[in-house]
């Protein structure tokens, strides 16, 4: 049975290779932002696509933890589970998968970009542009559930009893 390609907005949580230290006048608080939202809807969302011939796709995205930390560096944990069913099978429950990626970020005002590493967990993984105020981060990302390319937003608050 085939797997589904997870090509995540996480590889948008990538570092920058241009020179931060001059790219940001304020930044966001460093500390653990937890999602809270996916597309305006609160966490755990599913997303089920079918293609051509049938096969049915299903994501389940659970959690994200993207930590900010200090010299312009994140951390980015996802949590998600996805799963393949043939024509006519019913979808089961694949098991939790993780996914961690490190980086670097950048602002310029409002504006966050975020620069995953591909020597640590980024390879393949997009940049991501997104925006921050006060104690949230919102960021799009671009997603395939099998050959359904699909666009979402990720809402994140601080949540300062995580570590």
């Amino acid at each position: 049975m085939r797997r589904i390609l997870l090509t995540l907005a996480c590889a948008a949580w990538v570092p920058l290779t241009a020179n931060v230290a001059s790219a940001s006048v304020a930044d966001p608080g460093t500390g653990s932002y937890v999602s809270s939202r996916l597309n305006g809807k609160p966490l755990p969302v599913s997303d089920l696509a079918t293609d051509d011939k049938g096969v049915q796709f299903l994501i389940e995205f659970d959690e994200l933890v993207l930590t900010i930390r200090p010299n312009h560096e994140f951390r980015a944990a996802l949590r998600y589970r996805q799963t393949l069913a043939a024509k006519g099978d019913r979808i089961g429950r694949d098991p939790i998968q993780k996914m961690t990626v490190y980086g670097t970020y950048a602002t310029t005002g409002n504006a966050i970009r975020f620069v995953p590493d591909p020597k640590r967990g980024g390879q393949g993984l997009r940049i991501l542009d997104g925006t921050f105020a006060g104690r949230s981060i919102d960021v799009p990302f671009d997603y395939r559930n099998g050959s359904v390319q699909r666009r979402a937003q990720v809402s994140l608050v601080l949540n300062p009893n995580i570590f």
